[in-house]
């Protein structure tokens, strides 16, 4: 059995000059269609629920919640997958582990990271990191405002990255929809109102699922789980986020 492994950086870096904003997007979803589609879900169910217990450990602390960021998902995605390869805070092109947070094109004034392999589930890799003192003052660092976690299972083995970081600009999850105030139908794809089908429906359709597979309510108004629901099932699944991801790709080769 592998043996469990636990790292962490403890990064308090101060920018005297900020580096330029890149305007903010949300990302292209990694996803394999077909059959494996559940694979991407299950990596953002992890994600939110290691979120959800990072912010549970801090409110017990006294400190404010972190804001959990799908470009910051995306960066630690990312890096799951590179620490599968090459366990360590230095990336295989050479540069520091947080770089993928300047890839995913945030402007940060402090950043830090936590990586781990070999945990199972998300409150095993968190007992692991709490029991850390340094993994544990990234958690608690009052410093941070922003949070994003990256699962990646690698033949049974699982490894998890927690991305940190304090920005002069205020981020949001997504752009802002432009679903209209009465609720008017939306095309079939369409889920956040921008007369185009693209990855960050995909996005939105998997946040949805997600939220709603943890027993949460639903963030979406009907019109848009009308667009959502690609197989008219009545439900919004990965399924429906596979088959906007499918649509995309046809659209772009024509």
């Amino acid at each position: 059995m592998k043996k469990l492994l636990a790292s962490v950086i403890s990064l308090a870096l101060a920018l005297s000059a900020v580096m330029p904003m890149v305007s903010f997007a949300a990302p292209d979803i990694d996803i394999d269609l077909g059959d494996t589609v559940v694979t991407a879900s299950d990596a953002d169910l992890y994600a939110e629920q290691v979120v959800k217990l990072v912010n549970e450990y801090r409110a017990k602390n006294g400190r404010q919640p972190l804001k959990a960021l799908v470009s910051m998902n995306k960066a630690a995605s990312v890096r799951a997958r590179e620490i599968a390869g090459k366990f360590d805070h230095t990336r295989p092109d050479g540069r520091k582990g947080f770089s993928a947070i300047e890839d995913a094109g945030l402007n940060w004034s402090w950043v830090g990271e936590n990586i781990a392999a070999g945990y199972p589930t998300p409150e095993s890799v968190m007992e692991g990191w709490i029991n850390s003192e340094g993994h544990r003052n990234n958690m608690l660092n009052a410093q941070f405002k922003y949070i994003g976690v990256g699962y990646y299972n690698n033949g049974g083995y699982a490894h998890w990255v927690q991305l940190f970081m304090d920005s002069p600009v205020t981020y949001t999850d997504y752009p802002k929809s432009q679903i209209d105030s009465n609720n008017a139908p939306l095309g079939k794809g369409d889920v956040n109102g921008d007369r185009s089908i693209n990855a960050v429906d995909a996005s939105v359709v998997l946040t949805e699922y997600a939220n709603v597979s943890s027993g949460r309510s639903s963030r979406l108004s009907s019109a848009q789980k009308a667009a959502a629901d690609m197989n008219s099932n009545g439900k919004v699944d990965a399924v429906d986020a596979s088959m906007i991801l499918s649509k995309y790709a046809n659209d772009a080769t024509k």
